[in-house]
């Protein structure tokens, strides 16, 4: 996860962007599957609004990673939640 610079304003809401390279995994469909499973999971957090924190920056990129591939929605959700306790 990258987090951009802190706002000055709260005037825009906070953009969140998903990025799985090329060389996590070959094939479209795997690297597609884990970018929904992880915007599934911020949709919930932000429907929530349980991690207010996110509000305070530009921007928030989540980039995925290997070991990610085949791992159940709830296991991602988890590692999300626990790097957006870590921002805090």
């Amino acid at each position: 996860m990258f987090v951009g610079k802190k706002k000055s304003a709260q005037d825009f809401p906070t953009k969140i962007g998903f990025v799985v390279s090329k060389k996590t995994h070959k094939r479209a469909v795997k690297r597609n599957r884990l970018k929904r499973l992880m915007r599934e999971s911020i949709r919930l957090i932000l429907k929530e609004n349980k991690y207010l924190i996110m509000n305070n920056f530009i921007s928030i990129i989540f980039v995925g990673k290997s070991a990610a591939l085949g791992k159940p929605f709830s296991e991602i959700d988890s590692s999300i939640k626990e790097m957006l306790e870590g921002v805090a």
